[in-house]
């Protein structure tokens, strides 16, 4: 598990998944940008004054650095929340799509907070749905490959109950 998964728990994710809390996000890294820029042209201004005190310039320059770190926090969470894009049975999803010729179609499915992830991928309308399944934690085998189905709705719900359960 990484720091940055470890920061966000699902929960978090979905909660943040609406177009309102993204919104929010957005607004949140405009204001830390802000807030940023006014304490580096104190800290600036602090430094070129002469005769002031070392005491005022590390006060100025301290400032900045917490405001540098609270801009990149704020980053950091409009990344990471934008980063997911599909809330399935109430757990976070990163799903990304690709159509090739002749409607054959690739979906790779990764949780936001859990490390299995999934490849389904279809030759064509009405075929067999064939998904290799990646587990880096897994006992005996890290990847397997299975197939899933016709119905490409079912299949997809199946990939993300085992993402999520370790189940098929």
């Amino acid at each position: 598990m990484t720091v940055i998964e470890r920061l966000y728990d699902n929960a978090w994710y979905v909660a943040n998944a609406s177009p309102t809390a993204r919104d929010q996000l957005a607004a949140d890294v405009t204001r830390a940008w802000m807030e940023r820029e006014a304490a580096m042209s104190d800290a600036s201004r602090a430094c070129s004054v002469s005769g002031v005190s070392p005491a005022r310039s590390a006060l100025a320059l301290s400032l900045h650095n917490a405001t540098q770190a609270g801009y990149d926090r704020a980053r950091s969470r409009a990344a990471e929340a934008a980063r997911c894009t599909d809330i399935v049975a109430g757990h976070a999803f990163s799903v990304r799509r690709e159509m090739h010729p002749q409607s054959a179609m690739v979906v790779e499915v990764a949780s936001c907070t859990l490390v299995r992830r999934a490849s389904l991928s279809v030759g064509g309308r009405g075929e067999e749905w064939y998904a290799v399944l990646y587990d880096p934690q897994g006992r005996h085998r890290d990847t397997f490959t299975t197939t899933l189905g016709t119905d490409p709705w079912e299949a997809f719900h199946r990939a993300c109950e085992w993402i999520v359960t370790g189940l098929l």
